[in-house]
């Protein structure tokens, strides 16, 4: 949080399978296919559902949902580090990023990079290799 220069601020973060992932999908977004990570901005409500916490001390940012299958068995790095890059993805997608065109998409893989980086830094780590991300819907 604080190398996105945000004070305070918690997340859910769900590690499941790819079938519960695939089914938070179709239900809260009416895709009828499996991913990786999925990220709900608090705050957000879909079709239907209308609950939502009320306001705390330190602001709610929202719930990542990540496979622990795709991130061990589709990822060229360690699972540790896509377990690492997909929270990453899905954080910066709570706080509003998103892929949808070319230069968000470079934006946010900029920002993934940096904030990996960062943390493997402090880690004593190498930094890890991060693929641009591909537009949505490409």
């Amino acid at each position: 949080m604080e190398d996105l220069g945000i004070p305070a601020g918690w997340v859910n973060c769900r590690l499941t399978s790819a079938r519960e992932v695939a089914r938070l999908n179709r239900v809260f977004s009416g895709q009828d296919t499996s991913t990786d990570v999925l990220a709900f901005p608090a705050g957000e409500t879909a079709s239907g559902f209308d609950f939502a916490l009320p306001p705390g001390p330190v602001p709610e940012l929202g719930d990542i949902v990540i496979s622990v299958a795709d991130a061990c068995e589709n990822a060229p790095r360690s699972p540790v580090e896509e377990l690492r890059l997909l929270a990453v993805h899905g954080l910066l997608h709570l706080l509003g990023h998103d892929h949808h065109g070319a230069q968000e998409a470079r934006r946010m893989t900029v920002e993934t990079r940096r904030l990996l980086r960062l943390a493997a830094c402090r880690r004593g780590e190498a930094a890890p290799r991060v693929p641009a991300l591909v537009p949505a819907g490409r």
